[in-house]
């Protein structure tokens, strides 16, 4: 049986998330799958309970501000430059590991680790993101800089995702569509999951963290939901911060309120739901998923402060635009696996 080796980022659900969307379609081939990754492994084992994991970290994101939302540069540059000033010495202890895991093939969404090691061990290693470190962290020093571009580079194949950066620096690259989970379970059976029978429309509300309290106002026949954002009590929301299976949830409203990340807003398109986003124009990410957004024709960012002026009432729920694509899962689990075949 093949064996892949897929590092997942310790940074955001999103790279967590469309990771579980990929395996998933790549274990229908008969094919082993090992995730390495330190902070999402209690939901990869709900959503994947018979793929093996093997804890350590393997990435340094970006730091956030004590608002729960911003980018903390400072913080940020600092945890890079000590993390790049110690590739060698991490790569090495990575590639004990994946010797004795001794995969046909690496995938890493967005680490530079694993390239390093698919190069020592002379295993093909493939990239499958919508941004890559060196994109993004375009604010530490050249020389760090350049220390990501050259462990990118040992990468033999890069998928990238939509919405997100250019990914330019990898030398052999192949555009896909958006990957992300698809719902589990019809409208009817995700209503009772839900509890939508006293009501007609509901509202979703995932700001990753922030400090900000929502408090806008609603009519009787819309239920409000929480994923890991403050909601003022008079909203009588209902808290799902916890739930593994969120893009059920998202499938099933009429509008999603978030932040600007990956993993949310290519559930909302894949699944035709309308969105507001909130973005930090300080992170390159983010404002490069919302310039792929406005392209598409979406101008639905909105400032947090703007949040609580909106009427959730049936009225202003139909009158939102929704654009839906279509999940190219499929595709990019066929073009890693034809990889591996290679």
């Amino acid at each position: 049986m093949k064996k892949i080796l897929y590092y997942v980022s310790d940074h955001g659900k999103g790279h967590t998330t469309r990771s579980i969307a990929i395996i998933q379609e790549i274990l229908k081939a008969d094919v082993e799958v090992i995730i390495r990754n330190t902070n999402s492994i209690e939901f990869f084992k709900s959503s994947l309970p018979d793929v093996k994991i093997v804890p350590g970290k393997t990435d340094v994101g970006s730091s956030i501000k004590k608002d729960g939302f911003s980018i903390d540069k400072i913080e940020t540059e600092k945890n890079q430059v000590k993390w790049i000033q110690d590739l060698e010495k991490n790569s090495t202890v990575e590639t004990e590991i994946a010797e004795k895991i001794n995969p046909d093939l690496i995938i890493s969404d967005i680490s530079v680790v694993p390239f390093l090691v698919a190069k020592q061990i002379d295993i093909p290693s493939v990239a499958v993101s919508n941004f890559s470190w060196y994109d993004v962290l375009n604010f530490l020093p050249q020389d760090k800089l350049e220390e990501l571009k050259i462990a990118y580079e040992n990468a033999d194949l890069a998928i990238k995702l939509p919405l997100g950066t250019p990914m330019n620096h990898f030398k052999n690259k192949l555009k896909v569509g958006l990957v992300s989970r698809i719902p589990s379970l019809p409208k009817k059976q995700l209503d009772k999951s839900f509890q939508m029978e006293n009501y007609k429309y509901s509202v979703l509300f995932a700001l990753s963290g922030s400090n900000f309290i929502v408090s806008c106002t609603k009519t009787d026949d819309v239920k409000v939901f929480s994923m890991n954002t403050k909601i003022q009590n008079s909203l009588q929301s209902t808290n799902y911060t916890n739930l593994i299976n969120g893009h059920d949830l998202v499938s099933n409203c009429n509008l999603v309120v978030c932040k600007c990340g990956y993993g949310i807003i290519s559930e909302c398109l894949t699944n035709g739901i309308p969105f507001y986003y909130v973005m930090d124009n300080e992170h390159l990410e983010q404002k490069s998923i919302s310039k792929e957004l406005e392209d598409m024709g979406l101008t639905n960012q909105i400032m947090l402060n703007d949040i609580n002026d909106i009427i959730l009432s049936p009225e202003k729920l139909k009158s939102l635009k929704a654009i839906h694509e279509p999940n190219d899962v499929n595709n990019i689990t066929k073009h890693l696996l034809q990889f591996i075949k290679n």
